[in-house]
């Protein structure tokens, strides 16, 4: 009997200089519902609905009347809530089309979720948001644009499959799960890619199934349609990498909305995302946009408490105000206000008058992943010369990383293997190790497990938990559990990237690359777009 394996399951195939991948975790999807990784504000993944309009959502066709024109201020014009990259590249095209803006960031620092820790040497260690791919066109051009350089991630050599039984074995080119699994994997990416079809990318929930698919979890849908234990458990940790979340706690809807928008085809979804990486580190973008910013425009430590409409007499409501109060006591007045936090955090902001009903709700209802990122620092990449490549994939659910690269710099001055903790296994992971150098020390001995007891000798082990990072609050992005796509109707979520004059920006309102630098890229370059529109010249 002939038969294809599911591309996903192969070995890292040869990298191209001009296709880049991009941010946060693992792999990630590229569709209007898919996860993906801004650096971990890194995106990424996140799901998101917007506008049915494109070209309002676009905003090249949007029109408004010379008399419902926004008069320019003299003061501030624009409030940017979030110094990620998607309120950074927002400020920056509103700032260069001759508006006033000022740059809220709760954070002592610009970046999100991409965040860099620099070695001795100078050598940048990514702890957020860090990979471009393929198709993520902007991103790649803002990083010309800004004098920064890319290299590729090393993936030569043969990677590593740990089976569900603990095993340890190399392959090259297939995962080595057996003739049977990957006959059942098979059959699995295709039904999923045959009920995509009949899913709206961006109405999943007109679809004639979609509150049967929307109620049921991607788990329950593994168990009822695939038969082999190895298999569901190497579908699970693939789920697991795209959404940094365990499969039952996510929509199966959610799944088949992101297939369908990713041209009905899975393995545009799990297949691999980890191409290109940025050699001053991903959150050089933010630091560098920040730095073209005129002076006095960001302004950090001001987590945002209030937004509120100002009470000023005014001719009419187009000239009406917003007041953004920080905790810090500041106080900022401007007609329209960007706001880019991730969504847990908008749900805390005191908004007067209130966001729409349905739109705080669908917010509310969309947690972010939960991921622990560990960079393993040696004195140089020692699996290279035993023919390893790095990458480690893991079906064994009991052991706590499911996923490991080469993250060595482009100079191979060191050697770097990064290892993800995802979903129940980070949370268990920490409860059953509380204390810092357990969890480290853990992670080591897995690792010899995997490339002998040369890895024990880390010259240092960093660690990230995104769930901890008071302005992330978990990562790669957020997405739809079980029953909340088709708990509001699709003409709430259509008005949900702007209320008045409050737009919503961030890589979780993209219609694709969500999680993704790219998609924050595109997310704030959209809003800037419409909101220059609105104003006076």
């Amino acid at each position: 009997m002939a038969w294809q394996r599911p591309a996903w399951l192969g070995g890292l195939g040869p990298r191209s200089n001009s296709e880049t991948k991009g941010t946060g975790g693992p792999s990630k999807p590229t569709t209007k519902h898919g996860r993906s990784k801004e650096g971990q504000s890194s995106g990424s993944s996140a799901t998101t609905l917007i506008s049915r309009s494109s070209k309002a959502a676009n905003g090249s066709s949007i029109k408004v009347s010379a008399a419902d024109k926004l008069k320019r201020s003299g003061d501030i014009d624009v409030v940017v809530i979030g110094a990620g990259l998607s309120g950074l590249i927002a400020a920056d095209e509103l700032t260069r089309a001759g508006l006033k803006v000022k740059v809220l960031e709760a954070n002592d620092r610009v970046g999100g979720r991409t965040l860099d820790m620099r070695l001795d040497d100078g050598n940048v260690i990514e702890m957020g948001g860090q990979w471009i791919g393929p198709g993520q066109n902007q991103i790649l051009e803002l990083i010309k644009e800004l004098g920064l350089e890319t290299h590729n991630t090393y993936d030569e050599g043969l990677s590593i499959y740990r089976s569900t039984d603990g095993r340890v074995k190399q392959y090259k080119e297939m995962i080595p799960c057996g003739i049977i699994p990957s006959l059942d994997l098979l059959k699995a990416t295709r039904k999923i890619n045959s009920l995509s079809r009949s899913v709206p990318a961006k109405t999943p929930s007109e679809a004639k199934h979609a509150r049967y698919w929307d109620e049921r979890s991607i788990g329950c849908w593994i168990d009822d349609a695939m038969w082999t234990f190895e298999a569901k458990q190497l579908f699970r940790m693939a789920i697991k990498a795209v959404y940094a979340e365990d499969a039952e706690s996510i929509s199966f809807l959610d799944l088949l909305a992101t297939v369908a928008g990713a041209g009905g085809d899975i393995e545009q979804v799990l297949s691999d995302a980890q191409t290109t990486r940025i050699v001053q580190g991903p959150q050089s973008i933010s630091e560098r946009l920040a730095a073209r910013l005129p002076d006095g425009v960001i302004r950090l430590n001001q987590k945002v408490l209030n937004v509120h409409r100002a009470k000023d007499d005014v001719a009419s409501a187009e000239e009406a105000v917003y007041e953004v109060s920080t905790t810090e006591g500041q106080h900022f007045k401007a007609p329209v206000v960007i706001v880019t936090p991730p969504r847990p955090l908008i749900c805390q902001m005191d908004f007067q008058p209130p966001l729409p009903s349905g739109l705080i709700q669908y917010y509310r209802r969309q947690p972010m992943g939960s991921v622990i990122k560990f960079n393993i620092v040696y004195s140089s990449p020692f699996w290279r010369a035993a023919g390893l490549s790095g990458a480690m994939i893991n079906a064994d659910e009991t052991s706590p990383v499911q996923l490991t690269y080469d993250n060595s710099p482009a100079d191979a001055k060191h050697g770097v293997i990064v290892a993800f903790v995802l979903g129940n296994n980070s949370r268990r992971f920490l409860h059953q190790n509380p204390d810092a150098d357990t969890r480290k020390q853990t992670v080591l001995d897995f690792l010899v497990t995997l490339f002998g007891p040369e890895a024990s000798k880390a010259t240092k082990v960093l660690e990230m938990n995104w769930t901890l990072a008071p302005y992330a609050t978990g990562g790669y992005g957020s997405f739809n559990p079980p029953g909340v796509l088709t708990s509001f109707e699709d003409t709430e979520r259509d008005e949900m990237s702007k209320v008045g004059n409050l737009y919503f920006a961030g890589d979780a309102t993209s219609e694709i690359w969500q999680g993704y630098m790219e998609g924050a890229l595109l997310s704030g370059r959209r809003v800037a777009s419409r909101i220059i529109s609105t104003f006076e010249p």
